[in-house]
């Protein structure tokens, strides 16, 4: 198992570009400091979408990947 870190600044940056492109409120957005094996999007009952970061670092692929979760989400 890999050791969990925090999520970084820019990381954040990153996955708020993502969120921003399809208009999400930046108050309807969690991203937990902590990170996890392999990153989680879901949406929360309250209506939040809690994203969360892979311990390995963003890559393109997972963007990606976010960005195709959310557009699911939209539909």
């Amino acid at each position: 198992m890999e050791e969990l870190r925090a999520v970084r600044p820019d990381e954040v940056m990153k996955i708020l570009e993502v969120t921003d492109s399809f208009n999400l409120h930046r108050e309807k957005v969690l991203i937990p400091l902590q990170t996890e094996e392999f990153g989680t999007v879901a949406l929360q009952s309250d209506g939040r979408v809690r994203i969360v970061c892979p311990s390995a670092g963003l890559t393109e692929e997972w963007l990606l990947e976010l960005r195709d979760r959310l557009g699911r989400m939209q539909q």
